[in-house]
C-alpha cells in the first residue's frame, strides 16, 4: 500500500482539526441540523439562576457536573415531550447509522460505534443551547443590557448602541443630507433656456431619484432600521423577557420544558424575531463544534477500528501521495511493472526552458518518451520531496516458443 501503514496513521489525524476547514460545505448540514435539535427549548427561561443555585460556589468541578446533569435532563425530554427536536435527534442517528462502514465491524460494535457518534452531535448540539441561553440571561441580570421602561409600556431590553449611533447622526450629520435635499430643490439645478431641451431626460430623472431619497430619508425609518441590526442583544434580550413572562406566568415549571397551549399564546412574530436573533449566535458555536466532533470520529474510526478509509482521506483533500504504475516490454519480451509513488505533488510551476515540444528537426513528430524534456511545465524550485520513486516492481517472464 502507499502510503505506508504508518503514514496513513500519522495523516488520519489531520481530521481532528482540518476536517472543518477543508469541509466547510458542511457548515450549512450542521447548521441546520443543531439548531433542529435545540429548536423545542428555546428560551430555557430562569437558566442562568437555576445554575446559580446547583453552584453557588462558582467552581469548574460544579460547572462540569451542572452541565453534565442539564444535558442528560434535556436529553430525556427529547423523548418525552419533543417534537420537531426529536425529528432532527432520529434523523442524526439513523445518518450515523447508515454513514459508519460496517465491512470491518461486527454489527454490535457498528451499531455501539454509530450511536456514541449520534450521541456526541447531540449533547454538542445541547451543550451549545445551554452556552448561548446562560449568555442571554447573564447580560440582562448583570446589567449589560439595560432595562428601558416608557410609561405604562411593556418592559424593553436594549443595549443603546442603535440609538446612541442614530443620535450622533443627527446631531453632527444629518444636515448633510438636508441641505442635499434643499439644494436639490433649489433653483442651482435649474438649467437656462438654451439648454432646456437636452437636459430635460436628465432632469427627470434627478426628479425621480430626489423624490425616492426624501420618500426613504422622511417617511421611512431606513437609516434606524438599518443602525438596529447591530443590536441583536437587545432584541433577544427583549423578546426572551417577553417570552418567559408568558410561558412562566401560571408559575408552572418553565426553564426545561413548555407547555404547547401556553406557548401558543405568544405572537408568532415574536417568536421568529427571537429565533432569529438568537439563531445567529448558535449557529456561530455549533458550527465549528460539529466540525471538529466529525473529524474527530473520522479519526478515531480510521485508528481504532480501521474502517471509513475512503471518507477519512478523501475528506482531506490531499494531492500528495500520488501512485501510478508504468508497465514496459523489454527486447526479450518480459512484462516489467513498476510501481511509482509520489511524496510531494508541487503546488508552484514554471515554464521548463529546456521544452521544445513534440518536435524535432526536421518537423518529425517525435513521442512524448524520446524527449529529453517531455514536460512544459516543472516545479518553481527543485526538490527531493517532488522526485518520484519506485516502491513496487513485478517482472514477468516471457514464455519460450
Amino acid at each position: 500500500a502507499y502510503p505506508s501503514k504508518k503514514v496513513s496513521t500519522n495523516l488520519s489525524w489531520l481530521n481532528l482539526w482540518q476536517f472543518r476547514w477543508r469541509n466547510w460545505r458542511f457548515d450549512i448540514l450542521w447548521a441546520v441540523t443543531y439548531f433542529g435539535m435545540a429548536s423545542s427549548f428555546f428560551p430555557l427561561c430562569g437558566v442562568y439562576d437555576d445554575y446559580l443555585n446547583n453552584n453557588s460556589s462558582q467552581s469548574l468541578g460544579g460547572l462540569l457536573l451542572w452541565t453534565l446533569r442539564r444535558v442528560l435532563y434535556l436529553m430525556s425530554k427529547i423523548f418525552v415531550s419533543g417534537r420537531v427536536s426529536l425529528f432532527f435527534m432520529i434523523f442524526i442517528i439513523g445518518l450515523t447509522f447508515g454513514f459508519t462502514d460496517k465491512s470491518h465491524l461486527k454489527w454490535r460494535v457498528h451499531l455501539s460505534w454509530s450511536v456514541l457518534h449520534a450521541l456526541a452531535h447531540i449533547s454538542s448540539a445541547l451543550l451549545v443551547l445551554l452556552f448561548v441561553e446562560c449568555m442571554a440571561e447573564f447580560v440582562m441580570k448583570e446589567g449589560i443590557i439595560a432595562s428601558q421602561n416608557a410609561g405604562n409600556a411593556p418592559q424593553s431590553l436594549s443595549t443603546g448602541l442603535a440609538s446612541s449611533i442614530f443620535d450622533e447622526y443627527n446631531a453632527h450629520f444629518s444636515h448633510v443630507l438636508e441641505d442635499f435635499h434643499i439644494v436639490g430643490n433649489s433653483t442651482i439645478f435649474q438649467p437656462s433656456q438654451g439648454i432646456l431641451q437636452s437636459c430635460r431626460s436628465d432632469e427627470r430623472m434627478y426628479e425621480k431619484l430626489s423624490s425616492a431619497f426624501s420618500w426613504l430619508y422622511r417617511e421611512a425609518p431606513l437609516l434606524k432600521t438599518a443602525l438596529a441590526v447591530f443590536d441583536l442583544p437587545g432584541a433577544i434580550g427583549s423578546t426572551h423577557l417577553e417570552m418567559c413572562k408568558v410561558l412562566c406566568a401560571s408559575d408552572s415549571p418553565c426553564t426545561w420544558s413548555n407547555e404547547f397551549m401556553i406557548y401558543q399564546q405568544i405572537d408568532r412574530l415574536t417568536i421568529l424575531k427571537y429565533l432569529s436573533a438568537i439563531g445567529l449566535y448558535f449557529v456561530i458555536f455549533a458550527v465549528p463544534i460539529a466540525g471538529n466532533v466529525f473529524g474527530s470520529w473520522l479519526a478515531l474510526s480510521l485508528v481504532v477500528f480501521n474502517c471509513q478509509y475512503d471518507e477519512g482521506f478523501s475528506s482531506l483533500r490531499m494531492e500528495h501521495y500520488k501512485n501510478w504504475l508504468k508497465f514496459k516490454i523489454d527486447s526479450n519480451g518480459d512484462l516489467e511493472m513498476f510501481a511509482i509513488g509520489l511524496k510531494r505533488v508541487p503546488t508552484h510551476w514554471k515554464k521548463d526552458p529546456q521544452w521544445v515540444g513534440h518536435r524535432k528537426e526536421g518537423a518529425v513528430t517525435a513521442p512524448s518518451w524520446s524527449l529529453k524534456t517531455p514536460s512544459k511545465w516543472v516545479p518553481w524550485r527543485k526538490s527531493k520531496k517532488f522526485l518520484p520513486e519506485v516502491i513496487d516492481h513485478l517482472k514477468i517472464k516471457a514464455e519460450s516458443s
